[in-house]
């Protein structure tokens, strides 16, 4: 009679033929527990490989965030599963969106109306700072784009006159007809190295109420270009991938942005219209197919026949300077008169002054300026 082991499996009784247990046990089997932790050893290595690889992309978009160059560190941030980011990585990929469409904004060319979006163009305006102006309303909002060649030893008295906010108030033009003063620029707030939140106050017309609008800035150091992909970054085409560019985006804030910026934003006053506006400014170099590029040569070849010294400057690279925004000046109807003073006085006025002040930065004739690039030409102002 042949003899059976019995044993008791979740309840029931399981016949197994004698030396089954003890072949289970023998040395002959390297049993699949064993094989499958062989095989598994492998995988954990290669997951273990692609974890660190994370944690370093991780890493290095934070540092890249720090020192400005968003665009950069949201390249290195594609692809990597959400589960890994952390706050201050979804904030990169936030503003690098962002910036990708005020890129988009100012390397779009408007002329002859080719992108089918209602800009008209207001004018060139010839002359030591040549520009062009467009424009267009949309759902009670004035858009605006003006553009211009300037000489790159402007670059950094350019960022000086936007970085500066607390000199606002030295150049900003004022007009007593009709009368539009600005009574206050301060900071509110400074974040790394040229973020910040600045509040500016306008008296205007009446019956118009005071106009304010509180506005913060980013900067993002778009100059170095892509590195080659590394096998663990997948592609992500990007405007800004082949560098040689310097973006600022302007966003107005209210009272709902006080916990993301941790600020205390307090309730518009009584007899007080604060407004909406966003946008932003990009520098880069002048494409050789842009219309205000000749314009530009032709007036430093004029400018040398009468001053040889100018010659020198005439040879330097050019940069194309951008500035595209949207402004919300909340009024039930935005009159045609309001536009046309805006377009025609203010706004070419506005633009003039501040290239006139670049200007005179370069030229040491503003003192305030000068002292506040020394003081932080190794953190922003070193390019």
């Amino acid at each position: 009679m042949t003899a059976v082991t019995a044993m008791e499996s979740n309840g029931l009784q399981v016949i197994v033929p004698p030396g089954t247990l003890e072949h289970t046990h023998g040395n002959d089997n390297t049993t699949n527990v064993e094989k499958n932790v062989a095989a598994a050893k492998p995988e954990a290595e290669e997951n273990g490989h692609l974890k660190t690889e994370i944690l370093n992309r991780l890493d290095r978009a934070r540092i890249l965030a720090n020192d400005d160059k968003l665009l950069l560190a949201a390249n290195l941030l594609h692809g990597i599963d959400e589960k890994h980011l952390q706050t201050i990585h979804h904030d990169i990929l936030k503003e690098a969106a962002i910036f990708n469409i005020i890129l988009e904004d100012s390397t779009t060319s408007l002329d002859g109306n080719n992108d089918g979006g209602g800009w008209m163009k207001q004018g060139d305006h010839t002359g030591r700072h040549s520009f062009s102006m467009y424009y267009k309303l949309k759902d009670n909002q004035l858009y605006c784009r003006l553009e211009t060649v300037v000489h790159s030893n402007l670059l950094v008295p350019i960022l000086s006159v936007l970085n500066e906010s607390e000199l606002y108030q030295t150049w900003l033009p004022n007009y007593n007809v009709p009368r539009i003063k600005v009574v206050k620029s301060e900071k509110l707030h400074q974040s790394g190295r040229c973020g910040q939140v600045v509040n500016v106050e306008t008296e205007v017309p009446w019956p118009l109420a005071k106009r304010q609008v509180i506005l913060k800035a980013v900067a993002c150091d778009n100059i170095d270009s892509y590195p080659e992909e590394e096998d663990s970054v997948k592609s992500n085409e990007c405007l800004g991938k082949d560098g040689g560019k310097i973006l600022i985006r302007i966003s107005s804030m209210d009272c709902q942005d006080n916990l993301e910026e941790g600020l205390n934003i307090p309730p518009v006053e009584k007899g007080v219209a604060r407004m909406k506006v966003k946008g932003g400014f990009t520098l880069r170099k002048c494409p050789s197919n842009n219309p205000l590029l000749e314009t530009t040569m032709r007036y430093d070849v004029t400018a040398a026949s009468r001053d040889p010294s100018s010659a020198a400057a005439a040879a330097e690279d050019l940069v194309l300077f951008t500035f595209s925004f949207c402004v919300d000046p909340q009024l039930a109807v935005i009159p045609k008169v309001f536009v046309n003073f805006f377009l025609r006085t203010a706004m070419g006025q506005m633009w003039n002054m501040f290239l006139n002040v670049a200007e005179d930065i370069k030229d040491g004739k503003r003192p305030d300026h000068s002292k506040a690039i020394e003081e932080k030409r190794e953190v922003l102002y070193d390019w």
